[in-house]
């Protein structure tokens, strides 16, 4: 009988509602402007390397083929592994990038965890949209859409792109693995 009498004591009872405390609205709001601005930066940043990168632009001339007609092809083609090229850098540079922004937001979100795993999965979409835009912003225009009559025989440069969606995935995916383990 002792013994359920001290751990009736030991454990305090609730406080009443009016003394419970409250979400830290600010402090939530601190990480997760902190985190996004980090994404947004990180992101700018990874698109800016991404193109230094990748380039120089390799040089391709229009042709008049008869079947598709006037078609820009690249003078120096190395065949599929040139076409990896672009997305195999974006791959790395997020990667890399999205490691550092999940350990970011672990350190920032070190008090309000569920702030900064939301703030870092948006986060991390935002990054990968603005390093893509970014990259490609830099990079010369696609020079398909010149291919034309009038500029058959002349030289344009290449154009930086990703030829599917998947290596945005790279960094929400190194983002929230790195804060998962920084976390543990």
């Amino acid at each position: 009988m002792t013994s359920q009498g001290t751990e009736a004591a030991a454990v305090p009872a609730p406080p009443p509602a009016s003394e419970r405390s409250r979400l830290p609205w600010r402090s939530i709001a601190l990480v997760v402007v902190g985190v996004l601005a980090a994404a947004a930066g990180l992101g700018a940043l990874g698109g800016w390397l991404w193109y230094q990168w990748w380039g120089p632009p390799n040089t391709g001339e229009i042709y008049d083929t008869a079947t598709w007609g006037p078609t820009w092809f690249d003078l120096t083609d190395q065949g599929l592994a040139h076409q990896f090229d672009g997305p195999a850098h974006y791959a790395v540079i997020a990667l890399g990038f999205g490691t550092v922004l999940g350990i970011l937001a672990a350190a920032l979100g070190r008090r309000q965890p569920v702030a900064a795993a939301v703030a870092l999965a948006a986060g991390s979409a935002l990054a990968a949209y603005l390093s893509w835009v970014v990259g490609t912003a830099l990079s010369p225009p696609d020079p398909q859409q010149f291919a034309t009559e009038d500029n058959i025989g002349k030289e344009y440069l290449a154009t930086l792109e990703l030829s599917s969606w998947t290596p945005l995935l790279c960094w929400p995916i190194a983002a929230l693995g790195a804060f998962c383990i920084a976390i543990v």
